[in-house]
C-alpha cells in the first residue's frame, strides 16, 4: 500500500509541477531538423498538444462569444428588415433601401468590436500560457503541465496583453474602414475603383498587422526584450520574410479554412479546431519561428542556444587526432565559462586575512570576533572583484559562452555515435 502510495504522489506531482527536462524524449533521438521535429511532435505528442488547445479554448470563450453576438445581431436585421418582402404587410414603404445592409454591418461592427479589448484581454491569458509552453514543446525540453502554463502567464502576461490590445485597435479601425468604405460605394456607387484600392490597402495593412502580431508574441516568450525592441524585430521580421511568413501561416490555419466549407465539413471544422486547432497553429508557427531565431538571431544573442529541440548528424570521417583535439579544446572552452572562472576571484595566501577559529570553550566575544573576521573576508573579496573585474580573462564572456554552446552540441553529437556503437556491439551478440 505504501508503495502504491508513493508511486501515485509521484504521478500527481509530476502532472502538477512536472520536469525540469523530458526524460521520456532521449536527446539521441531527437530529429535533425525542423521539418522532421514538426511531424514527430505532431505524431508523438498529440495528447499533450489537445490538452494545451483544450486549455487555450477556455480562455478564447469571451472572444467566441463575441463574434456570435455579431452574427446573432446581423442575423436578426436580416429576419426583421424588408430587405426583399411585399410591402403593405406590416412593411412600411421604404423610398429607397440603397446602403442600408452596409450602414447595419458598419453600425455592428462599430458596438461589436467596441468590446473587442475585453475579450482579447482574457484571451491574452491563453496565449501567454500556451506560446510559453509550446516554446517548450519545440524545445523538446519538458512536457506540458500546469506549472508550466502559469508560469508562461506569470512571466509573458503583461507584454502579451499589450501586443493584444495594440492589434485590437488596428482591428477594429481596419474593419470599420472597411465598412465605411462598403457604405460609401453602396450609397453614391462613385470612385469604386479608388475605393476597391483603399479596401485592398488595408487588408494588407491588417495582414502584415496580424503577422507582426504574431511575431511579437513568440519572441516575447523566447527572449527578455522591451515593447520597443518587440515592435521593431517583429517589423524586420515580417519585411524580410514575406514568401515564408504566408506560408506558415497559411498552413496553421488549415483547420480554421475548413469553415468555408459545406455543412458538415463545417462542422468538423468546429470539433477539429476545439481539440487541436490552436496547438496546431501554434506548432507550426513556433516551429517556425525557432528556425528563424537558429538562422539569423541567436548569433548575436549572448547565451543563445541554436538547435534545440534538434541535434546535428554524427561526423563519422573524424579521426582520432581530431576528436582528442575537441575534446581538450571542449574542457578548456568549459572550464573558461564554470562558475569559478567566470568571475574574479582572490588567491588564497596564509598572509592574508583569514577566519578566526573558535576555541573549545568560547564566549560571546569570541563569537563576534568571528563574525567580524568573517566580514572583513567578505568585504576583501568583494574589493577583489571590482578591482579585477575588467580583466581581459573575465571580460570576454559572450565569445566563451558562443564557444561553450558548440561544445555542447559536440557533445550530443559523440553520445549519439557511442549508442549506435553499443546497439551494433548487441546485434553482434
Amino acid at each position: 500500500m505504501a508503495k502504491y502510495k508513493k508511486k501515485k504522489e509521484g504521478f500527481v506531482a509530476r502532472m502538477v509541477m512536472g520536469a525540469e527536462k523530458s526524460e521520456g524524449y532521449a536527446r539521441a533521438s531527437l530529429p535533425s531538423n525542423r521539418w522532421e521535429l514538426f511531424f514527430d511532435l505532431l505524431k508523438g505528442r498529440i495528447g499533450k498538444l489537445i490538452l494545451l488547445n483544450l486549455l487555450m479554448c477556455l480562455f478564447f470563450i469571451p472572444l467566441v462569444l463575441l463574434f456570435l453576438f455579431r452574427f446573432t445581431y446581423m442575423a436578426n436585421v436580416g429576419i426583421s428588415y424588408p430587405y426583399a418582402q411585399g410591402f403593405g404587410v406590416g412593411y412600411q414603404a421604404l423610398t429607397s433601401i440603397t446602403g442600408l445592409i452596409e450602414n447595419e454591418r458598419l453600425t455592428a461592427n462599430l458596438i461589436s468590436f467596441l468590446f473587442l479589448p475585453l475579450a482579447m484581454a482574457v484571451a491574452s491569458v491563453g496565449l501567454s500560457g500556451g506560446a510559453y509552453v509550446m516554446r517548450n514543446i519545440v524545445w523538446t525540453e519538458g512536457d506540458f503541465f500546469v506549472n508550466d502554463f502559469w508560469s508562461g502567464i506569470r512571466k509573458n502576461y503583461k507584454q502579451v496583453l499589450i501586443i493584444s490590445l495594440m492589434f485590437s485597435f488596428v482591428f477594429y479601425v481596419t474593419i470599420l474602414g472597411i465598412s465605411a468604405v462598403n457604405k460609401f460605394v453602396a450609397e453614391t456607387n462613385s470612385l469604386q475603383i479608388l475605393m476597391w484600392i483603399l479596401k485592398i490597402f488595408m487588408m494588407v495593412v491588417m495582414g502584415f498587422y496580424s503577422i507582426m502580431t504574431l511575431h511579437m508574441i513568440s519572441m516575447s516568450v523566447t527572449y527578455e526584450v522591451k515593447l520597443g525592441g518587440l515592435i521593431k524585430n517583429a517589423y524586420y521580421t515580417t519585411m524580410a520574410l514575406v514568401i515564408p511568413n504566408l506560408f506558415f501561416a497559411v498552413v496553421g490555419l488549415i483547420p480554421f479554412s475548413l469553415l468555408l466549407f459545406g455543412e458538415f465539413i463545417r462542422t468538423l471544422s468546429i470539433l477539429i479546431i476545439i481539440l487541436i486547432g490552436f496547438s496546431f497553429f501554434f506548432l507550426v508557427w513556433t516551429n517556425y519561428c525557432q528556425w528563424i531565431y537558429d538562422k539569423y538571431v541567436n548569433d548575436r544573442v549572448a547565451g543563445a542556444r541554436k538547435n534545440r529541440g534538434i541535434y546535428q548528424k554524427v561526423n563519422k570521417n573524424e579521426t582520432e587526432e581530431e576528436a582528442n583535439a575537441r575534446r581538450r579544446k571542449e574542457q578548456l572552452e568549459m572550464a573558461a565559462l564554470s562558475s569559478l572562472s567566470s568571475r574574479p576571484i582572490k588567491p588564497i595566501t596564509d598572509e592574508e586575512l583569514q577566519l578566526a577559529e573558535l576555541p573549545a570553550s568560547f564566549n560571546r566575544s569570541d563569537i563576534e570576533k568571528l563574525n567580524k573576521s568573517r566580514k572583513e573576508l567578505y568585504e576583501d573579496n568583494e574589493k577583489y572583484i571590482r578591482e579585477h573585474s575588467s580583466d581581459e580573462r573575465y571580460s570576454n564572456l559572450e565569445k566563451a559562452q558562443e564557444d561553450l554552446n558548440s561544445a555542447e552540441q559536440e557533445r550530443l553529437k559523440r553520445i549519439e555515435q557511442a549508442k549506435k556503437e553499443l546497439a551494433k556491439r548487441k546485434k553482434k551478440k
